[in-house]
């Protein structure tokens, strides 16, 4: 059995992306200042297909979240900052560099960073994301 879940493989994974400034990715919680990150699993059916020999391709769908500064310049920032970690996901997928989860395929962005939540200096960025694996 794993020492780790899989959502925290899939955390010590972003956390290796040089664009994360400070670095620390937090796991379904993200704290009230700019510059936080954090791994947010999403309600999903996990079984993509069931083989006849028993094994299975599964995924797991969660939202990478960035809580950034909010005003018309920071806002042009913090979209630039989510194309470029989403073309740092598929250049890391290209190259198979990828979390520590055993019969891994892939890591993908699943759509672009849109903004969930704001307030009058901050939002809540989120890019949605997921992982496909094999399961014996």
């Amino acid at each position: 059995m794993a020492d780790k879940s899989k959502i925290e493989e899939i955390r010590d994974f972003i956390e290796k992306c040089p664009l994360l400034k400070k670095g620390k990715v937090n796991v379904d919680y993200i704290k009230n200042k700019p510059q936080s990150y954090s791994v947010d699993e999403t309600p999903t059916e996990p079984i993509l297909n069931k083989f006849t020999d028993g094994e299975s391709r599964r995924q797991i769908n969660f939202d990478f979240s960035i809580q950034a500064s909010f005003s018309i310049l920071e806002n042009i920032k913090n979209s630039k900052f989510c194309d470029d970690f989403t073309e740092w996901i598929e250049e890391q997928n290209d190259i198979e560099n990828l979390p520590q989860i055993e019969g891994i395929e892939s890591i993908e962005c699943t759509g672009r960073g849109t903004i969930l939540q704001t307030t009058e200096s901050t939002a809540i960025y989120v890019i949605p994301m997921k992982v496909i694996y094999l399961k014996d």
